[in-house]
């Protein structure tokens, strides 16, 4: 279920990076306000499984932890690989 928590924190914060104006030009397959929306409700998605693999205390401080590192794990990899 972490594991799992991960992946959608990397998902959620790639989605709204994608949906940034520097991204924008990378995906134009779905538009961008779709992009921000998917992005948020995985971030939502992202405390569910946190919450549900670790309980209610340790799932709010593992979900924040998860989504800061999968923050910055997309915004390192949309910014190195910038053309």
């Amino acid at each position: 279920m972490i594991l799992l928590a991960l992946l959608i924190a990397l998902a959620a914060f790639a989605l709204l990076a994608l949906a940034s104006d520097r991204h924008r030009d990378r995906w134009p397959a779905i538009d961008p306000r779709w992009r921000r929306r998917g992005g948020w409700a995985l971030v939502v998605a992202t405390f569910v499984a946190a919450f549900a693999a670790w309980g209610p205390v340790y799932g709010a401080i593992g979900g924040t932890g998860l989504l800061m590192l999968g923050a910055g794990a997309s915004f390192l990899a949309l910014n190195l690989t910038r053309p």
